[in-house]
């Protein structure tokens, strides 16, 4: 896993990967919110429309699903990669250790 780490973090592919999942979340939720809308203004002009779709929850849990795995995977990602930096040890006094 150290070299797995090494290559992403010295070819600057893990800051690309973590990039590209919370483009695809962010896509993936312009999307839903686009067809969702789509459907509604359709609906309204041809109310049959309803029976030949799956039902909007579902839709909608599997998008919000998918944002939140994205930016959950990207998250961890970027965690793994790039840990917080520790805090200096405190000096007492002024005087440096």
């Amino acid at each position: 896993m150290r070299t797995i780490r090494e290559i992403l973090l010295t070819e600057y592919v893990g800051a690309i990967l973590v990039a590209v999942l919370v483009a695809d979340a962010f896509s993936a939720l312009i999307t839903t919110a686009v067809s969702q809308i789509y459907f509604q203004v359709q609906l309204r002009h041809n109310p049959m429309l309803a029976t030949h779709r799956m039902s909007t929850t579902h839709s909608l849990l599997d998008a919000l699903s998918r944002v939140a795995l994205y930016l959950i995977s990207a998250y961890l990602i970027a965690r793994w990669l790039y840990p917080a930096k520790r805090a200096l040890p405190s000096t007492e006094g002024g005087k440096e250790i």
